[in-house]
């Protein structure tokens, strides 16, 4: 055999027989592939973002139902002469009631509400709302009845000789200006009295309670609180029973009368002169009862408050 032939299949043998080269996977991607699928990878988290947010919304909306408000207003006068008996029932909303000199009619306006999921659907549901009202002689029975997330606001001008009763659900509850006797029970919500001349009682499980300017020398306050403040100024009366779960109690300005205040848990401040009070028990379960006592040239001299857990004092002790 030719000497180069044979050198010349050696070659071929070492070529055929050498390593396949591999190759080197340890090159880095291309900067715009990587921005390429972050982009893609932010797009996709975005949009599964946005249908769950969607999906919420509508659940969220299927779960309320009912979101809109709307109103409604009514009004009327009912001819009753000087010393009528009213009994106000209200479910959801302020209740305002004001004697009125030389009146002899009940004066009412109501304004009532109601939700839905369109304003023009919550209108129409609002005038649904229904204010009943019945007589009997003298006596008036008005009521609002309407449903679920429905209520009323009223205003209510009466002879001054009126008594009324009102029961309320929700919601803060007025009353000025009468002669006659006021009875409130309001489940939840604040109560006033002011500038009355006829006994009062109140229920209130959890609201604040004010009685001002109270003069019936006979006649008697009685007070039931839950939870909330007892705030009492000028009160000219034959009996005061006040009882307080939780809440403060305050006495101010001028008194007269006797009677008790008793707090469960909670502190008495009274700030009428000692003779005031000389008929007036004060009791503090669980807190204190502290005396601010108004002297003759309207200063005022305060004694050291009882911090005993049991604390009872008498009026002018």
């Amino acid at each position: 055999m030719n000497p180069r032939d044979e050198e010349h299949r050696r070659e071929s043998r070492s070529h055929r027989e050498a390593p396949e080269e591999k190759p080197d996977r340890s090159t880095p991607e291309p900067s715009w592939r990587r921005n390429s699928v972050r982009t893609w990878v932010f797009l996709a988290v975005g949009l599964f973002l946005l249908a769950l947010l969607l999906a919420g919304g509508l659940f969220l909306w299927r779960s309320l139902g009912d979101t809109l408000s709307g109103t409604s207003a009514a009004s009327d006068s009912l001819d009753s002469g000087p010393e009528p008996s009213i009994r106000l029932s209200n479910g959801h909303g302020q209740i305002s009631i004001e004697g009125v000199e030389d009146l002899e009619a009940i004066e009412y306006e109501a304004t009532k509400h109601a939700v839905a999921r369109d304003p023009a659907s919550a209108r129409e549901r609002a005038a649904d709302i229904e204010v009943d009202i019945s007589r009997d002689g003298s006596d008036f029975d008005i009521a609002t009845s309407g449903g679920r997330n429905t209520g009323a606001d009223y205003a209510v001008r009466v002879p001054p000789g009126a008594s009324v009763e009102v029961s309320s659900e929700a919601g803060r509850v007025e009353v000025s200006g009468l002669s006659g006797s006021t009875s409130v029970v309001a489940e939840a919500g604040d109560v006033s009295v002011r500038d009355a001349g006829g006994s009062i009682s109140v229920e209130a499980p959890a609201g604040d309670v004010e009685i001002e300017n109270v003069t019936t020398e006979t006649g008697q306050v009685n007070l039931e609180v839950g939870s909330g403040d007892v705030d009492l100024t000028d009160l000219v009366i034959g009996t005061l029973e006040a009882g307080i779960e939780s809440g403060d109690a305050s006495l101010s300005g001028r008194f007269s009368g006797g009677g008790r205040i008793l707090v469960q848990t909670g502190n008495i401040n009274v700030a009428v002169p000692s003779e005031d009070a000389r008929n007036l028990s004060l009791e503090a379960r669980i807190g204190a009862v502290e005396r601010d006592e108004a002297g003759e040239d309207g200063g005022s001299e305060t004694e050291a408050p009882e911090s005993e857990t049991d604390n009872e004092a008498d009026g002018g002790g």
